[in-house]
């Protein structure tokens, strides 16, 4: 990836979660886009959050492994999705 100036961009360090992400943001080792809640749940000394203008919506959804498509796994779902104002069937 490059610039629109056309520098090379230099990939950061690997993470598998949002706190080694904010952990390595923290400490000056890279940058990470996120949705604009996370401001909210995940505020933290030394990583400061820059809202997109431009930026397209961040969706999101429920999902679940097949093997766990549980009655109380379904029941969740269709909760959390009457909840949220959208008919979803699970």
């Amino acid at each position: 990836m490059r610039t629109p100036a056309g520098r090379p961009i230099r990939r950061g360090p690997e993470v598998t979660n949002m706190q080694e992400a904010l952990m390595m943001v923290a400490a000056g080792q890279g940058a990470l886009l996120t949705s604009a809640h996370t401001s909210t749940y995940y505020a933290r000394p030394g990583v400061s959050y820059v809202p997109f203008a431009d930026a397209e919506p961040v969706g999101y959804g429920l999902v679940w492994r097949a093997a766990d498509n549980s009655g109380a796994v379904r029941a969740f779902a269709r909760a959390a999705s009457q909840v949220a104002g959208r008919n979803v069937s699970a």
